[in-house]
């Protein structure tokens, strides 16, 4: 049995790979040499595999199998076996498929470049997809949006549910410079790993505080307290996101930090 593997980084979740990786059919159809695919009585696929003059057609009867982070998929033709499993690592910013592809059949002696261009192939028409499918809304993401939506930090149920649907993250002392805070959070999100952050901070003294809801770089709700009262911004607009930065622009010192994100990220 001949064998061929590549290592593809896909940035992009997990999770969205697994639900390319999931739906077998699709994914066998974007693979290099593949002629048609059919899923009426069962999944197969014809496949030719070129060679100098040569090209080896068969169809294949696939089964599909999956275990903690392996995926496996087996082609059974007339000629020829072909397996095909893809293994997974989660890494902080990106996930690593590691693609190893079996053959054993008709042409097996010198289809060797052939199949490294196949499994090769295969690992960037996965990556494309995956790519694709993590720019789809979830059930998951939608929900957040909603509970973004309505995040008002001149109603205080709308900051309890928002809270309620969260968990904390994240507790530190952080020492702002006037104008940097921002950068603070920037620092915060690229150890945190998630794009919605609500963000409350307040001095030792406790005479200043803040609230801040953002989303990836954009501020969507902001309180902050001073000597001279409270004041509160939604941001709905152009000009509220500027009266929005401006407020936040003010924090500066000493201030305990704390950041929760909703149940399940975004």
């Amino acid at each position: 049995m001949k064998r061929k593997s590549t290592i593809v980084k896909i940035p992009a979740p997990k999770e969205a790979i697994e639900r390319v990786l999931d739906d077998a059919p699709s994914f066998i159809t974007n693979w290099p040499y593949v002629v048609r695919v059919s899923t009426k009585d069962g999944l197969t696929a014809e496949i030719e595999l070129p060679r100098f003059v040569f090209k080896f057609r068969d169809v294949y009867r696939f089964q599909y199998a999956q275990d903690f982070n392996s995926y496996v998929y087996e082609g059974t033709g007339e000629k020829s076996h072909l397996i095909l499993v893809v293994t997974l690592k989660e890494w902080q910013k990106e996930t690593e498929a590691a693609m190893e592809l079996s053959y054993k059949g008709r042409g097996e002696f010198f289809l060797g470049k052939t199949l490294q261009l196949l499994v090769e192939g295969i690992a960037k028409g996965l990556r494309e997809l995956a790519e694709g499918e993590a720019l789809k809304p979830t059930a998951e993401s939608l929900e957040t949006q909603k509970l973004i939506e309505i995040v008002d930090f001149s109603d205080p149920m709308s900051v309890a549910n928002f809270l309620s649907k969260s968990k904390m993250v994240y507790t530190g002392l952080h020492i702002i410079e006037r104008g940097k805070f921002l950068e603070v959070v920037g620092d915060l999100r690229k150890d945190i790993g998630e794009t919605v952050l609500y963000v409350s901070g307040v001095t030792q003294d406790g005479l200043r505080s803040f609230k801040i809801l953002l989303a990836g770089t954009q501020v969507r709700a902001v309180e902050y307290r001073d000597e001279k009262g409270v004041l509160t911004i939604k941001v709905k607009d152009e000009d509220s996101a500027r009266s929005a930065l401006e407020l936040i622009s003010r924090i500066e010192g000493p201030h305990m930090i704390n950041v929760w994100v909703p149940v399940g990220g975004v």
